[in-house]
């Protein structure tokens, strides 16, 4: 893991593997370590740069978690990187921070790789507002280890992944509830729709069959992206990359090979 201050903040990242660079991004409450069954296979093609999120895993607990913050630290990470252009991958609230960064600085996104994700968290619906009050009051009371156990057998379901069930628990119990907290509020204000007409990188939209948003809400906002293309990973939840990695990889790299021909 490197160290790299960038913005006022330390933030800690895997630089691993040679070729054009491909960033990956993690989901709320994670960390590097949602990608380490990418890492290794990504890293035999490609650059493979993996932060973790200002607030989460190694990198410093420093104010503001916001989505654009995050967004402009990845623009400086990159810059510290002397990197001027990458594949972007990322999940879930990672998602949300591709997007931002692709409408920030075109220019240095070569294409997205959006996963379970959404381009706007706003508190909409109630389903949406039933699932953030929720997150709010287990972590107030629990930690972000009780939304974890929460939501762990939900994410991932099957009797044979209670590996994966444990270390989900486990990571998340070590992240801070006021950090967890303060970037579940401001993704819960960030919305990007009305601008999605604006990104011109290539992108593909992964969506897994059981994700908290369904494959057709994903296939709607997709089709505002131009050129974007949509696949849905059947049998899987929201952790695809965990759940299916085979196929997530494959998904994956057959997209960037591709861009690359």
């Amino acid at each position: 893991m490197h160290r790299i201050s960038v913005n006022g903040t330390r933030i800690s990242c895997v630089d691993t593997g040679k070729g054009a660079p491909l960033l990956l991004l993690h989901g709320l409450g994670g960390s590097h370590d949602d990608w380490r069954l990418q890492i290794p296979e990504f890293a035999a093609r490609y650059r493979v740069i993996v932060p973790d999120l200002r607030g989460f895993g190694a990198s410093e607990r420093r104010e503001p978690f916001t989505i654009q913050r995050h967004a402009r630290d990845m623009m400086a990470l990159l810059s510290a990187l002397e990197l001027e252009r990458v594949h972007v991958v990322g999940l879930s609230m990672g998602g949300a921070v591709a997007i931002e960064l692709a409408l920030r600085a075109p220019q240095t996104v070569a294409s997205l790789v959006l996963v379970n994700t959404a381009p706007g968290f706003t508190l909409t619906n109630w389903q949406r507002r039933r699932m953030a009050w929720l997150r709010v009051l287990v972590a107030l009371v629990l930690g972000v280890g009780g939304v974890a156990r929460l939501f762990a057998q939900g994410v991932f379901p099957a009797r044979s992944q209670g590996r994966l069930r444990r270390r989900f628990i486990r990571r998340a119990s070590h992240t801070s509830r006021w950090v967890y907290l303060a970037t579940l509020r401001s993704l819960t204000r960030w919305n990007a729709e009305s601008r999605l007409h604006l990104i011109r990188a290539p992108a593909l939209i992964i969506g897994a069959e059981h994700d908290f948003t369904t494959s057709e809400e994903k296939r709607r906002w997709c089709a505002r992206i131009r050129g974007a293309r949509f696949i849905e990973i059947s049998g899987s939840h929201h952790h695809t990359e965990l759940d299916s990695p085979g196929r997530f990889n494959r998904v994956v790299l057959s997209h960037l090979a591709t861009l690359n021909d």
